[in-house]
């Protein structure tokens, strides 16, 4: 459906979109209200989320855009998934929602499950509240791991993101980023990261081989969907190993079959990482991350502090086992095989667009990266004028990672928005 600027004044209703006549996202009283009393945000975007089903995001005025966020990367089982309600529902009615740290049939089911479809050579699960609780646990490995072996450094990316907390801002983005706290861990190490795809792993940059306690990175760069090329990230991997360095891939937006296997770090080849942190698409609805690794790291020491109040809360475990039963089918494996190839065409087609630097895309996840931040965001804004709903990550990229489940039709139709668009602001500016 080509929609015009005539059309888009009566509105736009497909099978997939309803958009009344005069939307507009500067007239939202509910993003008002809230907006009073709490602090600002950089979610500047004030649509309402009144309902969300399987791939379909719609408000309280009956608006329905195609959702290609999945919330932020969390609902790769799809939303309101039928499974998963089902799970929650049947835990609900057993009177437990709570349990501390107690054991509880849900929380050993799905590590059971998990740990049964994961590497061999990862054995022990720790399950927590959060992502950023999750990399928190995993610095802490690798500096207990570092004392016990005399190792002292941790390398991370320039750029990378891992999470809220002080000792995520220690590992993420730069030096810098952990500045407000006055706190230092001079023995953190960032790498630039390797936007070039000739970029090779030079060692020559890093403190000595056999000092290096580990490398934290994430799977891909959250920002634009940034890949490390291949050849560097094995590289790397095989150098930490033959010197005693452990590999942790912060995993969660890579996680939970995003990138088509069940881990987005198998997508590169052959490696053993020691480490993985989970989160986001782990339960495609609650809140619940984890630690997966070789259990001689956890055993390390018997005071490491693993877990929290909430850790491995029977409801949200219930939920989990049943994503994760869901996208392992193989049912909706076979769909994947076919969804994905056709995702990846359609988002690389984009790059004839001058206002297009390149398309990042592996799975069902892409970063379209532009020219200019004020156009990403633009485009991010009439997309959903349109009915479409992106990630604005309020910088030179738009971010799209729909749910899992995502049709075909709606691929098509989502991404045929994007180019109407982009192709519209390209013949007004020439």
């Amino acid at each position: 459906m080509v929609v015009t600027k005539k059309s888009r004044r009566k509105g736009i209703r497909t099978a997939l979109r309803c958009i009344e006549a005069g939307f507009s996202l500067a007239h939202n009283a509910l993003y008002e209200r809230i907006k009073k009393h709490e602090p600002r945000s950089t979610n500047k975007i004030s649509l309402t989320w009144h309902s969300a089903k399987n791939f379909s995001v719609s408000d309280d005025r009956g608006n329905r855009w195609i959702d290609l966020t999945s919330g932020i990367f969390v609902a790769n089982a799809g939303h309101a998934n039928p499974k998963i309600k089902q799970a929650i529902l049947k835990q609900l009615n057993a009177n437990l929602l709570f349990a501390y740290n107690y054991p509880t049939h849900s929380k050993e089911q799905f590590e059971a499950a998990l740990l049964r479809r994961s590497p061999k050579h990862l054995n022990t699960i720790a399950l927590l509240n959060s992502g950023s609780e999750a990399m928190e646990l995993a610095y802490k490995l690798i500096k207990v791991y570092g004392k016990r072996t005399g190792k002292k450094y941790i390398v991370t990316f320039k750029g990378n993101y891992h999470g809220r907390g002080l000792s995520n801002d220690i590992i993420s983005g730069n030096k810098e980023k952990a500045g407000w706290s006055g706190v230092k861990d001079d023995r953190v190490v960032f790498l630039d990261f390797p936007y070039n795809p000739e970029t090779h792993f030079n060692p020559e940059k890093l403190p000595p081989a056999k000092k290096i306690a580990g490398f934290i990175i994430e799977t891909f760069q959250g920002w634009g969907a940034w890949f490390y090329p291949r050849t560097f990230i094995n590289t790397l991997a095989k150098f930490a190993k033959k010197n005693g360095a452990l590999v942790c891939f912060d995993e969660m937006q890579a996680g939970f079959y995003r990138l088509g296997p069940l881990y987005g770090y198998q997508t590169y080849g052959a490696m053993k990482p020691d480490i993985l942190a989970l989160g986001k698409g782990i339960s495609s609805s609650l809140p619940i991350a984890g630690i997966l690794a070789r259990g001689a790291l956890f055993n390390t020491t018997a005071r490491a502090d693993l877990y929290g109040t909430h850790s491995g809360n029977p409801v949200s475990c219930a939920a989990a086992l049943a994503s994760l039963e869901f996208l392992s089918s193989s049912k909706e494996i076979a769909r994947r095989k076919k969804t994905i190839p056709l995702f990846e065409r359609e988002l690389k087609s984009l790059e004839k667009f001058p206002q297009i630097k390149c398309v990042n895309v592996r799975g069902l996840v892409a970063g379209i990266i532009f020219k200019e931040t004020a156009e990403a965001t633009e485009v991010v804004l009439e997309c959903i004028r349109r009915g479409v709903l992106p990630v604005c990550t309020n910088r030179e990229s738009i971010k799209i990672g729909p749910p899992l489940t995502i049709t075909a039709s709606a691929i098509r139709e989502a991404i045929g928005v994007i180019r109407e668009i982009l192709s519209e602001r390209s013949q007004s500016s020439s």
